[in-house]
């Protein structure tokens, strides 16, 4: 179902000279996330005379699908990199203006009584993919557990065309939620829905119709507590950093158009993620109570191992290009984009630069 966006909706100017943009963040290990929670994303808005909207404050979700599509103008984006990918090969004019390199690759996880030990043990074995029944969206968590199963299913030396895929359905994903003025307000909305119901994957293993899953370090801990589950291997303690991208490196990307026209907008985005980054990184016992509120990580000790020592300073380094050009060839290698286009001429760092040099004075 195609989401109208109400006119009425997208004007709310603070002042008629206020230049207006909004802003979305996956509930992710990104610095932005911080920037919201100590309202420096709005203090760095107004010195440059602009106001931030969160896209998910719209009434009726009309936000929704613009968090995966980019199919509002002017949009700010900071989080996991397929739907951003997606985006720019096939439906919007953007420009990646940072990345975080602060994901994991997840692990494969099993039934605790299963007599499977390693990798190379799910030979010939039922591995579940969700699949969103949701066509306007590319299905970033099947895209994520598929580049981490491809990836992992490689180090026992298989290929997918070892084991036997078996396709869980998703539960609907247009969720009737309020209007939220902020992330965690969102995020909070969508943890009390997603008690409620079984995790499909998580059930399908548990009644044995299928034999393993690629899990995220939050679930993951959660399904390990139960005592019920176990990992067989976890791609977040390999020294290979290429096994670190299920959905990343997290990506920052805005409407090319509106970046060209109001650059002091979007060096004002970064300067605040950068002022929340370099806090991360000097207060990581502080970020990791605070992540819990705008992530799916479950408590501060869980957070606290993902932040580990992972820089949080937006950054636009060569090996997260390059980790973006092999998620990219995966997604067009799998058909989840159509698209192929160069990450070297998708990225900006002019913005970044000026961003970083305005801190400093």
């Amino acid at each position: 179902m195609t989401i109208l966006l109400d006119p009425a909706h997208l004007q709310a100017p603070a002042s008629p000279a206020a230049t207006q943009a909004y802003y979305t963040i996956c509930p992710v290990l990104v610095a932005s996330n911080i920037a919201v929670e100590f309202g420096w994303l709005d203090e760095e808005f107004k010195r440059v005379g602009a106001t931030p909207t969160y896209l998910r404050s719209l009434a009726g979700n009309a936000g929704w699908l613009p968090h995966y599509r980019h199919s509002l103008d002017p949009l700010f984006r900071d989080g996991g990199a397929i739907p951003t990918i997606w985006a720019r090969a096939d439906l919007a004019d953007t420009t990646l203006i940072a990345t975080t390199a602060t994901q994991s690759g997840g692990q494969v996880v099993v039934r605790a009584d299963a007599d499977l030990y390693r990798i190379d043990d799910l030979r010939g074995k039922r591995i579940g993919l969700s699949r969103s029944s949701n066509p306007e969206r590319i299905d970033f968590a099947r895209a994520a557990s598929h580049f981490g199963l491809h990836q992992a299913l490689k180090l026992g030396g298989l290929s997918l065309a070892d084991v036997e895929i078996v396709d869980i359905a998703q539960a609907a994903d247009t969720p009737a939620l309020y209007p939220a003025a902020r992330p965690v307000e969102l995020w909070s909305q969508l943890k009390a829905a997603s008690g409620e119901h079984a995790d499909p994957e998580v059930q399908a293993l548990r009644d044995g119709r299928i034999d393993a899953i690629h899990s995220s370090l939050a679930r993951t801990r959660k399904l390990v507590e139960t005592g019920e589950f176990k990992v067989i291997l976890d791609l977040s303690a390999q020294p290979d950093w290429t096994l670190q991208i299920a959905n990343g490196p997290y990506t920052n990307a805005v409407s090319t158009g509106f970046a060209r026209s109001h650059p002091e907008v979007v060096i004002a985005f970064l300067r605040a993620a950068i002022r929340a980054g370099r806090w991360i990184n000097a207060n990581r016992a502080a970020a990791a109570e605070i992540f819990p509120r705008v992530t799916f990580l479950p408590n501060a000790r869980v957070a606290a191992l993902a932040i580990g020592e992972r820089d949080f300073v937006p950054a636009l380094p060569a090996q997260n290009l390059q980790g973006l050009e092999i998620k990219k060839h995966f997604l067009l290698a799998e058909g989840y984009i159509e698209n192929d286009f160069s990450v070297q001429r998708w990225a900006d760092d002019s913005y970044l630069q000026e961003a970083l040099k305005s801190l400093e004075k």
